[in-house]
């Protein structure tokens, strides 16, 4: 990656049926509550995989 990793965790909320995502860099973006649900789980298994075996890379196209 070009850019350090942000070490500040993503702030959610929920709001009239939307998942709302506030972050660092300018992160800020709303999904359904199935995608943040999604979301969620792919967002667990990359997190799982860069701790787990941080010299590898696994790239979008790549199943979780």
């Amino acid at each position: 990656m070009s850019k350090t990793p942000s070490d500040t965790p993503i702030r959610v909320a929920a709001e009239r049926g939307e998942v709302l995502l506030d972050g660092p860099d300018g992160l800020a973006t709303s999904l359904t509550p199935q995608a943040a649900k999604q979301s969620a789980e792919h967002l667990h298994r990359a997190a799982d995989l860069a701790d787990r075996r941080p010299n590898e890379e696994f790239p979008w196209n790549h199943t979780l």
